[in-house]
């Protein structure tokens, strides 16, 4: 028998010059067939409708034309032969399931069984986009297939696709082992130069490649997942979308597989693929309309609490609608993590400035206690006055003239302090005072305010710089 493939790729011909059945030759048999496209469940749309086209069109051959008339195969009689042709003429997918289920409970032994086979195969996979029932008979069909070849590309790369819809989330380990070895198969296959059509253009077969090789991965994926085993699934997800970088869907599972470790380092990649999740709307296996604007409006709330604020969240948006992947070096900054390293960072200059140390300790019981403690504590004494050892405090300056001077002590871009002189400087003196330079003072506390918090030094003593001040007592009894 010969099959010849016309102008639509999932139609063809099947010419058998020499059907027979009870020893009588029969004419020439030309069968047309067309098999509809159904729609596929969007775990492998894509590719499953691209490669129906090179690997589905039901192979019924009985035998090469020329074989001696010894050696074809036989039908047992009128009615399986009549059986077969109506299979072959019709069109309806479940009409011709009940056909095939005839044919095999009627004739358990025919000779056609392996052609039958395939025809199972192909009506199956068609009926499973849409009716679930009909996944399990096709893994069945498809195991049956791959005891007699196993290396067959339509029965590894279906079991591939299925396989995990069938096995939901309480697969069986026989199921993954299967799924595990189909997934290899169909990469081992798609690369095969020799497994490709003679009548697909290379740009068709290498489109179908990198869809068939992103299913693959998706199905190991699938099987790391069901054993618990996360890095594994993480890098088979990382390959499918390397593969083929149009599946929205596959973004979203990566996302939540890296949310689901709980691991903070992981986050600005979850971050980011929740973003091509929902940003990518072209070909392939984008997320619908309604699922991406909710899983952007997730991406915007989970960035800004993880980011502290939206600011950089609209720029890992763009990158994400042309990147299933994070490039190299990304990173978002965790508000987490900013703030225990500020606070890191505060630790170690309290521990190693015992000047700072000190004048921390009275900022902080200021916007602790407030007023009671500056009055009982800190107003009319001389600070830091030797406690300590320390001797003077230091800030930046951030705003100065001959009256006044704004320092900031703990941020050097943040006033916290203000040196007020009764009798401006003379020009030369306020001329040593320059914005940006470290400053020195100790003096007496005048005032503070809690927020924004400041604390006033009126008459201070800055060496190097100097005053007319006039003397004044604090409440130690020190002369300045």
């Amino acid at each position: 028998m010969e099959v010849t493939i016309d102008g639509c790729s999932n139609r063809g011909k099947i010419r058998n010059p020499d059907f027979k059945f009870c020893r009588v030759p029969l004419r020439e048999v030309v069968v047309d067939f067309c098999f509809r496209r159904v729609k596929r469940s969007a775990i492998a749309a894509g590719a499953l409708a691209l490669l129906t086209n090179f690997v589905s069109v039901p192979p019924v051959v009985a035998h090469e034309a020329g074989q001696q008339a010894a050696a074809t195969k036989n039908y047992k009689d009128r009615d399986e032969y009549d059986l077969f042709k109506k299979i072959t003429e019709t069109t309806d997918p479940k009409a011709r399931l009940q056909l095939l289920n005839t044919w095999q409970d009627k004739y358990p032994t025919s000779d056609y069984a392996p052609e039958r086979l395939q025809y199972f195969i192909a009506t199956l996979q068609q009926l499973a986009g849409s009716d679930s029932t009909q996944r399990q008979a096709l893994i069945n069909k498809c195991e049956e297939k791959l005891k007699t070849d196993p290396t067959n590309f339509q029965a590894n790369y279906l079991v591939s696709v299925w396989g995990p819809a069938v096995g939901g989330s309480s697969p069986s380990p026989d199921l993954l082992s299967e799924i595990d070895t189909s997934a290899h198969a169909t990469i081992t296959g798609i690369e095969n130069p020799a497994n490709k059509p003679a009548n697909v253009t290379d740009d068709q077969w290498n489109k179908a490649k990198t869809q068939a090789i992103a299913i693959a991965h998706n199905a190991l994926a699938y099987v790391d997942s069901s054993k618990k085993d996360i890095p594994g699934a993480e890098a088979e997800y990382r390959a499918s979308l390397t593969s083929n970088p149009d599946q929205g869907n596959v973004s979203k599972a990566l996302a939540d597989l890296l949310l689901s470790t709980k691991d903070d380092k992981k986050y600005p990649d979850a971050l980011f693929e929740y973003a091509r999740a929902a940003e990518y709307s072209g070909p392939g296996l984008a997320i619908p309309a309604d699922g991406r604007a909710k899983l952007l409006a997730y991406f915007n709330d989970f960035y800004t609490k993880y980011h502290g604020s939206a600011d950089g969240a609209s720029q890992v948006l763009d990158q994400a609608k042309t990147n299933a992947l994070p490039p190299a070096g990304f990173t978002i900054g965790s508000a987490q993590k900013l703030a225990q390293d500020e606070a890191n960072k505060l630790q170690a200059r309290i521990d190693s400035d015992p000047a700072f140390k000190l004048w921390y300790s009275i900022e902080s019981n200021l916007k602790d206690k407030g007023d009671a403690f500056f009055d009982s504590s800190v107003k009319d004494y001389e600070i830091p006055g030797g406690a300590e050892g320390v001797k003077n405090f230091s800030g930046t300056v951030i705003s100065a003239d001959p009256s006044k001077v704004t320092l900031g002590v703990e941020d050097p871009a943040k006033p916290d302090t203000t040196l007020l002189f009764t009798t401006p400087l003379k020009d030369t003196e306020a001329a040593k005072i320059k914005v940006g330079d470290k400053l020195e003072f100790s003096g007496i506390a005048d005032s503070f305010v809690k927020d924004p918090y400041m604390l006033t030094f009126k008459d201070p003593t800055i060496p190097g710089v100097e005053t007319t001040a006039p003397a004044k007592v604090s409440k130690k009894g020190k002369k300045r």
